[in-house]
């Protein structure tokens, strides 16, 4: 430290000489006490002001080692949460899991840097093979059950975290469903304001009065949501009053084959979305009340609000889709613009070619 000190004072005293110029030297003769007295207030000035600058140096030395060696803690502390949260996930008892799911929930909030790291891990969870029906058998049943209340719960922190209001939210972030097993799940009020939303091959399916609902999400611009090839086998899966208003939503080669599916009063006013290839096989799919004014929503050889466009038609072999009252139009640049009629209902068997 003193080298450093007298270092410093050496410098300060080079650079004065040469800002301020070569003093001159006395010829000869005693130091008169006067002239003394100022040197020494010089060099002690020239000391003290070394001392300051080098304990400034130390100081901000000093202060950059602490933030490092806090910010190591903090990152350590949060690494020690997510592997704790990640092993009570992985545990055998539905409890700890569940107490997984909320640890890791609360990880994300608090690690901003990391979020999308902790969400893709509970997303994981509902990758994981499922049976989407009940099996027989007591214990097996009662373990299913079990294992069905740890989901709806991570579901439930999924959900609530798309939300407007949340306290952290989680809307732009990316979500992977794929493969994932839906038999109760509660996304109303949801917004999809970016990122991509997989739902790919994932399976909708109802038990008695359980029910998938999308009731009232908005699908934003800047979002990617995926139904491609998912499959809706049973339930009732809702998109009442859904508001599709920017982004792409695709149902792109899904299977509606036994679920009831309602778009009632869905708002389609911007963006695309597309059932180009779609099945529908049985169950019923309701647009009563909805409204197109703006978005691209294309079932194949027809799009509604939108223009004529060769691709596989969506296929109608059994159930019903009904339109009832909804403000849709079919444009070609063969027919021209066709309004659908007020309270059409499509029987078993037709598409939506044939309403040109």
């Amino acid at each position: 430290m003193l080298l450093l000190a007298g270092l410093a004072a050496c410098l300060v005293a080079g650079v004065l000489w040469l800002l301020l110029g070569r003093p001159p030297l006395p010829v000869a003769g005693p130091l008169k006490p006067g002239e003394v007295y100022d040197g020494i207030k010089i060099a002690l000035a020239i000391v003290a002001g070394t001392g300051g600058a080098v304990a400034l140096v130390v100081g901000y030395r000093r202060q950059y080692l602490t933030e490092v060696s806090e910010t190591r803690e903090h990152e350590r502390a949060f690494t020690d949460r997510f592997g704790a949260a990640a092993e009570q996930l992985g545990a055998d008892q539905p409890a700890a899991r569940m107490a997984g799911a909320y640890a890791m929930a609360r990880l994300a909030d608090a690690w901003n840097q990391e979020r999308q790291t902790c969400i893709d891990v509970l997303c994981g969870y509902l990758r994981m093979p499922f049976a989407p029906d009940p099996p027989a058998g007591e214990q097996a049943f009662a373990d299913w059950r079990r294992e069905r209340e740890v989901r709806k719960t991570v579901l439930r922190l999924i959900a609530a975290h798309l939300r407007d209001g949340s306290t952290e939210s989680w809307q732009g972030c990316d979500l992977d469903f794929t493969g994932a097993v839906f038999d109760e799940a509660d996304f109303r009020g949801a917004r999809f304001t970016g990122g991509e939303i997989l739902f790919i091959n994932a399976v909708f399916v109802g038990h008695g009065r359980d029910q998938v609902v999308f009731d009232e999400v908005e699908f934003a611009e800047g979002s990617h949501v995926y139904f491609r090839l998912a499959e809706f086998r049973g339930g009732h899966i809702r998109f009442d009053r859904a508001t599709f208003s920017g982004g792409w939503v695709t149902f792109d080669h899904a299977r509606f084959t036994g679920a009831r599916v309602n778009f009632r009063d869905a708002a389609f006013t911007a963006g695309e979305v597309r059932f180009e290839g779609a099945e529908f096989t049985d169950g019923l799919v309701d647009f009563t009340g909805s409204a197109f004014t703006g978005a691209d929503v294309n079932f194949g050889e027809r799009h509604l609000a939108t223009l004529h466009s060769a691709v596989p038609a969506a296929r109608f072999t059994g159930g019903t889709v009904d339109l009832s009252r909804s403000a849709a139009f079919v444009r070609s640049p063969r027919f021209g613009l066709r309004t659908i009629p007020e309270g059409l209902l499509l029987p078993p068997g037709t598409g939506i070619s044939d309403l040109s």
